[in-house]
């Protein structure tokens, strides 16, 4: 599935370059949103979306700009959804059907409270809960929007990087496999240790 979604992205971004930043921003946002960013694999997107700036199909400073942009504004309408919905959140069909998404959200605010917003970001199950619980329990705008951008300026990054070095670590091996197999046999043979070393601890 993850290779079909990085397909299809990948193509998408290369019928229409001069909307790159857009789609990145629409990814992002949408994988940010309360019940739709708990279901979309978001790791998994901007992993990919990561591989795209290490073969030059994406700018990185552009792409992470507008990453965290998109993530900004996902976690902001959550808020916002929260702050104007109040109580009644906890009335949607599909928070009833899964009931300990709320509860852990809500548990977890309670533990870190505003730095929650912050520390959220970077927790897959709860990414996308906090914001919203945010703004259910009435957090007050001036405090959550400085926290909110924060976060999105350092979560876009750490997404986006991995994947980045990822494509570049297979260019790599994949050119060397090609001009010459000694570095392709010391790359098997460390990898092998390693594997021995952390078997044995």
């Amino acid at each position: 599935m993850f290779a079909e979604l990085l397909d299809t992205f990948t193509q998408l971004i290369n019928q229409h370059p001069t909307w790159a930043g857009l789609i990145v921003f629409l990814v992002a946002m949408v994988e940010s949103l309360a019940i739709i960013g708990v279901v979309i694999p978001g790791v998994a997107i901007m992993f990919g979306v990561g591989t795209l700036i290490s073969n030059g199909t994406l700018d990185m400073a552009s792409t992470v700009m507008w990453a965290a942009a998109g993530a900004s504004f996902g976690d902001g309408l959550s808020f916002a959804l929260g702050k104007h919905y109040d109580k009644k959140i906890y009335t949607i069909a599909w928070f009833k059907n899964n009931p300990d998404v709320l509860k852990n959200g809500h548990e977890f605010f309670e533990k870190y409270g505003a730095i929650s917003i912050l520390i959220g970001r970077f927790i897959g199950p709860i990414r996308a809960i906090i914001p919203l619980i945010a703004g259910i329990l009435d957090m007050p705008t001036k405090h959550y929007i400085p926290t909110n951008l924060i976060a999105s300026a350092l979560w876009a990054p750490a997404y986006l990087i991995p994947g980045f070095f990822f494509g570049k670590s297979t260019t790599l091996i994949t050119t060397n496999l090609e001009n010459g197999w000694p570095f392709t046999l010391l790359f098997a043979v460390l990898i092998w240790a390693f594997y021995k070393i952390l078997k044995q601890r």
